[in-house]
């Protein structure tokens, strides 16, 4: 403890002039050449096919579509909605926007979270140049641009990648908070206290996005903990800093902490209702030890996802492959390690700090699914500790080999994210797509019926025979939101082949269900019949115009 802080990376002299700026850039050009093309190619890698991979369209998605249509009707909806079990409503804000820009469409709700998405590779290039340093930077935002973890959330209508991108830039206005206090002289202190009303400020922000942020908040709170008991300086000093911190976090998450005190069922229950502590195996453990053997099983499980990853998951459609291809994550692994003996410099501490806070709030949660969803604020900080694990086996090969031993831990590093970016991509638009979880989850047979029931001129009342949605389904509430429909299904209506109304009508089949078709034309012959294309159709379409 004595031995105070330890900074890896040089003290900022940045004077925030017209001409310093001009300067750093000229000095700097290909280095903002390189962020630059990292995020072209970032951009390109989320929208490209935006709308057909994932091929279908989740209803977790639609709900994205439809309270950005609610908020296009009303305003201000409040920071919580109880749709979906209930979310934090932060990036439905942009959904709104994009709906405003564009149209109320698959696209424009997958683009509203591509584009945090897309954002979040610059962020992470800045957090992790400020807290390593421009090789680390570079080596780590190259992994996170290709990586399928961040390219399949980046791709989808949840609210799970803004948390990415918030807590990112949150974390990289408080390392720079940090070390411009720690590095620079009393006034240059006193001048840069704005940073920690700005990081406050991005902090209080992160409860508007995903319910995953409890880890990376805890995360943070304790890296500003260390970070100033381990501050050679006066308590009274240390009290301008923090105040700001905790100010601009006040502020800016005034309308969340508002409700939350208010509606505290409301607000936690989506957390609680995934808790270990009533998963059934957790419950149904005799003993102290058995459950303790349970959680350690968890952890374990937990600690090797960067590696592996068995639990397959309906919600987001992936899992049994780990978070990282295997060089990435063996190098993060070691980052991880390198990083943990570092521990006095604030970057690294943070860094062990979210990655083990992230995979820790998996043994925390429902074991069942969600474990790529629930880590996400691992992100970008696996990749930078992934670059500290390539850094430091360079620093090996030079002590040990000299300049042929770093040369040849240079070559191996960019093979390592040369291989990183061929598996990720192959593996995110060409394998995956064909798994039967993701084909399960991102289903196209009902999303194709219902475009060929809407086909028709006039398709009328929308008789739906489907065993395993409603039609109030949020797919057909945001993509036909003026159409009209029945559930004719045993299991969510009255089952009965008979036409009910004069006017046009519109069977739609699927499932068991399109054995039904025979009768149905026998009673009704003459109308418009639509069957899918595949050897055992999955629908049918019956048009009767009247």
């Amino acid at each position: 403890m004595r031995r105070g802080l330890v900074w890896e990376t040089g003290p900022h002299n940045w004077q925030w002039s017209a001409g310093f700026i001009r300067a750093w850039a000229g000095q700097n050009g290909w280095e903002l050449i390189a962020v630059v093309l990292l995020t072209v190619a970032a951009a390109f890698l989320r929208v490209y096919r935006l709308e057909e991979i994932p091929a279908g369209f989740h209803g977790d998605e639609a709900v994205t579509g439809i309270e950005g249509l609610r908020i296009l009707q009303e305003g201000w909806i409040g920071p919580y909605t109880t749709s979906a079990l209930g979310q934090l409503t932060g990036p439905f804000y942009l959904t709104a926007l994009m709906i405003w820009l564009l149209d109320a469409s698959k696209f424009a709700v997958r683009l509203s979270m591509g584009l945090f998405g897309i954002a979040t590779v610059p962020a992470a290039y800045i957090l992790l140049r400020i807290g390593f340093g421009r090789w680390i930077a570079l080596f780590g935002t190259s992994a996170l641009t290709v990586s399928y973890w961040h390219l399949h959330f980046s791709r989808l209508g949840f609210g799970v990648v803004p948390l990415a991108f918030a807590s990112t830039a949150a974390a990289a206005a408080l390392v720079w908070a940090m070390k411009s206090y720690d590095a620079g002289s009393p006034g240059e202190r006193h001048r840069n206290l704005w940073s920690w009303f700005a990081a406050g400020v991005l902090l209080g922000l992160i409860p508007y996005t995903y319910f995953a942020f409890p880890t990376f908040v805890v995360a943070m709170f304790a890296s500003i903990t260390l970070f100033f008991v381990l501050q050679r300086e006066s308590f009274r000093r240390k009290a301008a800093p923090f105040s700001l911190l905790v100010c601009g976090a006040a502020v800016s998450a005034a309308p969340v902490l508002k409700f939350a005190a208010g509606s505290l069922g409301a607000y936690f229950g989506r957390m609680n209702q995934k808790s270990v502590w009533d998963y059934h195996e957790f419950v149904s453990a005799e003993g102290i030890g058995a459950k303790a053997g349970f959680l350690a099983e968890r952890a374990w499980e937990a600690f090797l996802l960067l590696l592996r990853n068995p639990r397959m998951d309906g919600v987001d459609g992936i899992g049994g492959v780990g978070a990282l291809d295997l060089g990435i994550a063996l190098l993060a692994y070691f980052g991880l390690f390198v990083s943990i003996r570092k521990w006095r410099s604030p970057p690294h501490l943070m860094a062990v700090l979210v990655v083990l806070g992230a995979l820790s709030g998996l043994v925390l949660t429902d074991p069942s699914a969600g474990s790529m969803r629930r880590s996400i604020t691992a992100i970008p900080w696996v990749f930078g500790l992934a670059g500290v694990g390539a850094g430091a086996a360079v620093q090996f090969g030079y002590r040990h080999l000299g300049d042929w031993g770093r040369s040849a831990a240079v070559g191996a590093s960019v093979l390592v994210l040369l291989v990183s970016g061929v598996w990720n991509l192959s593996f995110y638009f060409i394998e995956l797509p064909s798994t039967p979880t993701f084909k399960w989850t991102f289903a196209t047979y009902y999303f194709e019926s219902l475009d060929a029931a809407h086909s028709f001129e006039e398709p009328g009342t929308i008789y739906y025979f489907s065993g395993q949605r409603r039609f109030e389904y949020e797919t057909i509430r945001f993509l036909y939101p003026d159409s009209h429909g029945i559930d004719r299904s045993r299991e969510f209506g009255i089952f009965d082949l008979e036409k009910l109304d004069p006017g046009p009508v519109t069977y739609l089949l699927e499932g068991p269900y399109v054995e039904e078709i025979d009768k149905i034309m026998e009673m009704y012959p003459g109308g418009e019949l639509i069957v899918d294309e595949g050897p055992d159709p999955l629908y049918v379409i019956y048009h009767l115009k009247g």
